[in-house]
């Protein structure tokens, strides 16, 4: 699915080694992982410290494929039946606190870090560092040929409908370096305080209709002051 340019927020932090990696040198997810490849050093004022996510320990992670990036939507009557009482599952997992965790789907763990510090109405930075959670490898060629297919969107947690506000010129994101996993990822402005839900969106040009789809999304709450 494609999601319009916005931010979801984060809640609080525990872990040492995640407080290491707000300082800039975690690329991997939760206190059990590890990682050679250093995130950014930036500052981390939005970060909203709390419960480490933990919700892909013991799950094999998938393992993606690029091939299944194009794949079609199933046939209607090759769909599973949802036995879910007529309500509609969401796509999309738990907000996660601290600024590292593991993606919806259990495909990719990510990091972040933002700058400058956050302020009203003003133009930000986030650096986004992607693994593959099933060998830890950098998560490459992300972005897309225009840099359109990572990106954020953003949300206030208390109004869904308040969302981030289009920029001028327009959000996007550029692997730097070159097959790093690491992506720059702006402008990104904040137009009200509170704390928001920043979703990162990742192969945002892959369709999500088989399991091992490059496509995936991890959202993190993040405070504005």
């Amino acid at each position: 699915m494609s999601a319009p340019v916005s931010v979801h927020v984060l809640s609080r932090l525990v872990c040492p080694s995640l407080l290491i990696a707000l300082a800039g040198a975690i690329g991997g997810s939760g206190c059990g992982s590890s990682s050679s490849t250093p995130a950014p050093s930036f500052g981390t004022s939005g970060v909203v410290m709390g419960k480490l996510d933990t919700h892909c320990n013991g799950v094999p992670p998938i393992v993606v494929n690029p091939s299944s990036c194009s794949a079609p939507a199933p046939t209607a009557d090759a769909a599973a039946p949802a036995d879910d009482g007529g309500a509609a599952a969401s796509e999309f997992g738990d907000t996660m606190y601290n600024a590292a965790g593991d993606d919806d789907d259990c495909k990719y763990s990510v990091s972040y870090t933002d700058s400058p510090t956050v302020k009203l109405n003003q133009s930000m930075t986030f650096k986004l560092v992607l693994k593959k959670l099933a060998d830890g490898t950098p998560a490459t060629g992300a972005a897309g040929p225009n840099g359109e297919s990572v990106n954020i969107e953003g949300f206030l947690s208390t109004q869904e409908s308040h969302v981030l506000p289009n920029t001028t010129p327009a959000m996007t994101a550029t692997e730097t370096p070159a097959n790093s996993g690491i992506y720059t990822i702006s402008p990104v402005v904040f137009d009200t305080s509170g704390r928001w839900v920043v979703r990162f969106h990742i192969n945002e040009n892959c369709t999500d209709n088989l399991e091992d789809s490059p496509h995936g999304h991890a959202a993190f709450f993040f405070d504005v002051p």
